[in-house]
């Protein structure tokens, strides 16, 4: 057959205009997550939600939710995990599909009970 030329629309240009984007992307993502890094000294840490059955596999997912510069929030027994998940694809669509960018954080608060 005939030789296919790769010009201005061929496979390899888009793979590269592709490659650029996820890139480019990728910057702003560690932007913000370095500016997540630098916002938290001196501030609260932003939440992030866990569950499980086993209470020691609990404690060392707290642990490192804590040392990744979170505040790590116990949402119960696994079976909760059925929230959590929606939850989550809530954050990722506000951060990556909302007006804001990927530079957003989540930070739960309990309120003192009034008599």
């Amino acid at each position: 057959g005939r030789p296919h030329i790769l010009g201005r629309g061929g496979a390899r240009a888009k793979g590269a205009r592709r490659r650029r984007r996820l890139r480019a992307r990728q910057r702003a993502e560690r932007g913000a997550v370095r500016r997540l890094f630098a916002a938290r000294d001196g501030h609260r840490r932003p939440s992030l939600v866990y569950c499980g059955d086993d209470e020691r596999a609990k404690s060392v997912a707290a642990r490192l939710i804590r040392d990744a510069g979170f505040d790590p929030t116990d949402a119960g027994p696994l079976r909760v995990a059925r929230y959590i998940e929606p939850f989550t694809l809530l954050v990722a669509r506000l951060a990556y599909e909302g007006e804001g960018g990927p530079a957003l954080a989540y930070r739960f608060e309990r309120f003192e009970e009034r008599a």
